[in-house]
């Protein structure tokens, strides 16, 4: 149990009511709805600092996740500020760096090698030149311009493994849509938008195509790229139960900032993460839907919404009070 310190009673002493009842509240599910300049990432760190204060629970059993290692970094000198070299014990990364190690810690168990860089960019699109050349495509190959829609497909692989989709689950949405729209059902749909969807199958059938084999190019020369240090980790969750409980009972309290900037595989791996502990879970998560407009990244703001069916009794607070910026900017 850390020692109250001056530089947290001074802190702690600044916060308006919602921002003490977040740093308060450290039991179960919470959402913390704060926009930018509201003082979430401080917010977030006193809270840390108070669970570490109000509890017998180790440095080592915190984890809080973030968006971007500047984030990880800010949030780690304000907690070290705090309550001192403690700090260092917690775990405060982003989810890639978390997934990293994870996979450094358990080698028998992934075949990804952690200390190989994953494939950039132009190794990406060599990758896919060989493949759009060798493979029996025809929409995605156009004549005259063979290469044209390379970037999106590298792109469609990247949104597909950011929304935890692999080759095999593709596969199947696009039998369910192949299925419909043989149906009667499809005899509603407008003439336009019925040939569309029919060509946006059939392009999509060769995006799969690609896909699997993309997939078994990197396997086969021991390659990964940045998005299967995630998946790979929710893949080994959900088929190595030790491996799982180990990490749910090394971690009795998880938060994660900018919680807006998740995808749908950071989202299950979280919640992966806190499904031991039920509705009860030690679980702390801060965004702003109003951020989630584009999604960037795969973002999306349906893990806001999904985060109060998972955990509905879940306590919600809202930071209201801007510490950033001028009236005027507010109400532009």
């Amino acid at each position: 149990m850390a020692t109250t310190t001056k530089e947290f009673s001074e802190a702690y002493k600044k916060l308006n009511l919602e921002q003490k009842k977040a740093v308060d509240t450290i039991e179960g599910p919470v959402m913390l709805v704060a926009g930018p300049g509201t003082g979430k990432t401080q917010t977030l760190a006193l809270r840390i600092a108070n669970i570490l204060q109000k509890t017998d629970t180790p440095a080592s059993s915190i984890l809080a996740l973030t968006y971007t290692e500047s984030g990880a970094r800010a949030m780690k000198a304000r907690l070290t500020s705090m309550i001192g070299p403690e700090a260092y014990y917690a775990n405060i990364s982003t989810f890639h760096a978390f997934c990293i190690e994870v996979i450094k810690d358990n080698p028998g168990i992934f075949t990804l090698n952690p200390a190989v860089e994953p494939l950039s960019d132009l190794e990406k699109l060599k990758l896919i030149y060989g493949l759009i050349d060798t493979s029996a495509l025809t929409l995605l190959r156009p004549l005259g311009a063979p290469r044209l829609y390379v970037k999106d497909i590298l792109g469609a692989i990247s949104d597909l493994k950011r929304e935890g989709v692999d080759p095999e689950e593709f596969e199947e949405l696009l039998e369910v849509e192949e299925l419909f729209l043989k149906s009667d059902d499809a005899t509603e749909l407008k003439k336009s938008e019925l040939t569309l969807r029919q060509k946006n199958l059939a392009k999509n059938r060769e995006l799969n195509l690609l896909y699997r084999k993309y997939q078994e190019a990197l396997y086969d020369t021991d390659s990964f790229d940045f998005e299967d240090m995630i998946s790979s980790v929710v893949d080994a969750f959900k088929t190595n139960e030790d491996l799982l409980f180990s990490c749910q009972e090394k971690y009795l309290y998880i938060l994660v900032d900018e919680y807006q900037d998740t995808n749908s595989a950071q989202n299950e791996l979280m919640l992966l993460l806190s499904k031991y502990w039920g509705s009860n879970a030690n679980i702390f998560v801060t965004g702003d839907p109003d951020q989630s407009i584009m999604r960037f990244q795969g973002a999306s703001i349906e893990n806001q919404l999904s985060f109060i069916k998972v955990y509905p009794e879940a306590t919600v607070i809202t930071l209201k009070q801007n510490y950033r910026s001028s009236q005027s900017i507010l109400d532009a």
